[in-house]
């Protein structure tokens, strides 16, 4: 994954109205990272999720012909008080990556490994990502990639710019 598209702005817009919207794949991301959560409260009833940062826009550098009109979300930060122990993590991160997987995320990259502090990274085909971890707490977020919101794509469709 590169971090600018490298496309004219021909290549670039056609790359854009490729993905889905803006408001679609924020959606997709959240009910992902809601199942995520989920499904890893029923293996790991300890975990009590509090969201500790909300969704923040922002615009997309990686698509400087679209810079203003592109859109990529901070989905929010999840938190969950403790860590899991060492020999639950697998368990974990195999659960991450079977709801992802699901959602179009190819299998997950080890950030971090080491006793008591592990986290890993999945990321999709346009570049979206979700981190989960823990350490002192247990952490769930992700980001989405550049979308183009629908009124944007709209906009394009009937003005070719």
């Amino acid at each position: 994954m590169t971090s600018s598209f490298e496309g004219n702005e021909a290549e670039q817009r056609e790359e854009l109205l490729r993905r889905p919207s803006m408001e679609e794949a924020s959606a997709r991301y959240l009910e992902m990272l809601g199942r995520m959560r989920d499904a890893l409260t029923a293996e790991f009833p300890s975990l009590q999720w509090v969201q500790d940062d909300d969704l923040r826009s922002s615009g997309c550098p990686e698509f400087p012909a679209y810079r203003s009109d592109g859109a990529s979300q901070t989905l929010g930060l999840w938190s969950a008080n403790g860590n899991l122990p060492d020999d639950q993590w697998p368990r974990a991160q195999q659960i991450a990556e079977d709801v992802s997987r699901e959602y179009g995320f190819g299998p997950v990259r080890t950030i971090v490994s080491r006793p008591s502090d592990h986290q890993v990274v999945g990321f999709d085909q346009y570049g979206a990502t979700y981190k989960l971890g823990t350490a002192k707490n247990t952490v769930l977020n992700g980001t989405t990639s550049c979308h183009l919101p629908q009124a944007v794509k709209d906009r394009i469709a009937s003005t070719g710019r």
